[in-house]
């Protein structure tokens, strides 16, 4: 039942995202998204417009603007390829953009990324924003998902996830992301917006803008 109603809710807002995307002016360079000089993707793919989220599991707008992103998400075009991309403005979000590389790497994404959020800030399992991060207690996490805890935590400090967590911080700093949750289109156009439904709107926009060349 519970996931029958999650469903609907979804359905309804991405139905009022459309609608308000229809009523809207068309966005402007400078003022609702900016340019990215000499921008591209973190990972480019080719025939595709990458649509970067930029987020922390602990940052508390990542975890409002969620909802309104995975409906959104939802709706885009086969010619647009969602990537997530952990921002790590302060120590304490390194644990989880870590963690985030790792789930990716035992293929575990799509089971833990909204579970990790509603572990953070409504169970309160594991350590909010500010907290002490604690590497173990993440692992212990998603053991829950069916990977080993050792496992997942020398995944976590493996070479290989530090290389990803540098590259996507240098990309984030490149890109001149400002705060987390931000979007950026191919790499080339930072978004804006006055609330999280005009960025999505904006997005939308500049989707289509990089589609139509």
């Amino acid at each position: 039942m519970k996931s029958i109603v999650i469903s609907v809710l979804l359905i309804l807002l991405a139905n009022t995202l459309g609608s308000a995307q229809a009523q809207s002016p068309v966005p402007i360079a400078g003022r609702d998204y900016i340019e990215i000089p000499n921008g591209s993707p973190l990972d480019p793919a080719e025939g595709m417009v990458v649509v970067e989220e930029f987020f922390s599991y602990i940052c508390p707008a990542c975890n409002s603007f969620e909802p309104l992103f995975v409906a959104w998400a939802a709706r885009l075009p086969p010619y647009a390829k969602l990537v997530h991309v952990p921002a790590t403005f302060r120590a304490d979000f390194v644990p989880y953009g870590k963690a985030y590389y790792a789930a990716e790497a035992h293929g575990l994404v799509d089971k833990t990324h909204r579970a990790v959020y509603e572990a953070i800030h409504t169970t309160r399992k594991l350590p909010a924003e500010g907290a002490k991060p604690d590497e173990g207690r993440i692992a212990a996490f998603y053991a829950d998902f069916g990977v080993d805890k050792d496992e997942f935590l020398r995944t976590m400090q493996s070479f290989g996830v530090g290389v990803k967590v540098r590259r996507a911080t240098e990309h984030m700093q490149r890109s001149k992301v400002p705060s987390t949750p931000s979007v950026v289109i191919n790499g080339r156009y930072l978004v804006r917006g006055d609330t999280y439904s005009d960025m999505l709107r904006i997005a939308s926009f500049l989707i289509e803008k990089e589609h139509g060349g």
